[in-house]
């Protein structure tokens, strides 16, 4: 158990609580260690983390679904560092909701802000991803349908109508009992799509709050392709939500219409099914398979192709693969969908295609004029760690003094 710091010495500060479930393993969690790196650069700050390195873990299926040790351990927290900000990533997956009646309470008693950064969905919908599924295959929820009494009967889990209808029960008793919309006064969206699901359900406190994206590469300039081929790549989990099956499929149907190679840099439990239904292009090296590289060998491997594919089946919030492919100067064919039809169109290395032959065709051949364009400029001043810091410093009031 980690023992918090004494704040009694330092009164004075404004004191400021950061919170998630992991303390590493994916995006997310890259957002979270970099808002408790900007906070603490910002003086007459002190910065307090909590996440899964605070408390025992728990085993059983009821920790799942209540987490009383975290829901302790926060509160043991915050009596001892009386905050007067509160900044919360993900909870929902180990902390869960059982945070959310010790943050309503310290925050009556103790008056400090709250602040949610929305990363997925679950505030909204029973899946996360947002997404429902139809003959055990994923399909994304229109946002629209947020708003409808018809999103009750749509199957959210992929383990069947028992484990949903489980899934629905618990997500409205603890939500009942414990609203996230009287626990947190602001709800930050790393994308405009995140705000419009929100909407969607009422919740209309919220701001915009692009992630930022914190890389290891160094800037790379675009440059040009005269070729008639491209070499593509994708980058991410082999799963099904991801939607890379889908891309190869609609590429065939395509006869492969400019597409040289795609090589698949990731992995995931869809791989071997990958490796064996397309068989005959990865031995005619039409398509090949990378494995998972870490971050410096992906970048320097990544230099080495003409454009990036986002093929995603569901609204993914904020996909920071369309920043960092155009720190590498390189632009991205992504599907027509959800939080990828908006996100990131300001970049200008955005390619959009529809899941239709006729609709990929028109995209790559719009992505070969996009290619043979001299003096391209791609802008990501708006996911930089810097504007992620005072943007964040706003909405939350610290200016470096004392603001409570």
């Amino acid at each position: 158990m980690n023992r918090f710091p004494s704040v009694g010495s330092r009164a004075e500060a404004t004191r400021i609580v950061v919170i998630n479930d992991y303390a590493r393993k994916g995006g997310a969690e890259e957002v979270y260690r970099t808002s408790i790196e900007m906070l603490r650069k910002i003086p007459g700050v002190d910065v307090y983390s909590f996440d899964e390195t605070n408390f025992p873990p728990g085993e059983g299926s009821f920790t799942r679904g209540w987490n009383r040790a975290a829901a302790n351990a926060l509160a043991a927290l915050l009596d001892e560092v009386r905050p007067h900000r509160v900044l919360v990533h993900n909870y929902h997956n180990l902390l869960t909701q059982s945070i959310l009646p010790v943050l309503a309470r310290y925050r009556r008693e103790q008056g400090f802000r709250t602040y949610l950064t929305c990363h997925d969905y679950h505030l909204v919908f029973y899946n996360p991803n947002l997404l429902a599924y139809r003959n055990g295959r994923p399909v994304p929820v229109p946002v629209d349908a947020l708003s409808k009494p018809t999103r009750l009967f749509r199957l959210a889990s992929p383990r069947g109508r028992i484990h949903d209808t489980v899934k629905k029960l618990h997500w409205h008793a603890v939500y009942a009992y414990c609203n996230p919309q009287h626990v947190f006064d602001l709800f930050l969206c790393p994308s405009p799509y995140m705000r419009t699901a929100l909407a969607q359900r009422g919740i209309t406190r919220s701001a915009l709050l692009p992630n930022p994206v914190s890389t290891l590469a160094e800037p790379f300039p675009p440059r040009v392709c005269h070729r008639d081929r491209f070499d593509l790549a994708y980058v991410g989990r082999l799963d099904a939500e991801k939607g890379i099956h889908e891309f190869i499929e609609l590429a065939r149907q395509t006869g492969f219409h400019r597409i040289g190679s795609l090589t698949l840099y990731g992995d995931g439990a869809m791989r071997a099914q990958l490796e064996t239904h397309h068989q005959d292009l990865v031995q005619a090296q039409r398509l090949r398979f990378a494995g998972r590289l870490d971050h410096s060998e992906l970048f320097h491997a990544l230099r080495a192709h003409d454009a990036l594919v986002l093929p995603s089946v569901w609204a993914e919030n904020a996909p920071l693969v369309l920043v960092e492919a155009a720190t590498l100067g390189l632009p991205v064919l992504a599907h027509e969908i959800g939080s990828l039809s908006t996100f990131g169109s300001e970049i200008g290395n955005k390619i959009l295609y529809r899941n239709s032959p006729a609709g990929l065709t028109s995209a790559l051949d719009e992505l070969n004029r996009h290619l043979r364009t001299d003096h391209r400029h791609y802008d990501c001043s708006a996911y930089t760690p810097s504007h992620y810091a005072a943007q964040l410093a706003s909405w939350m009031g610290i200016d470096g003094q004392r603001n409570v």
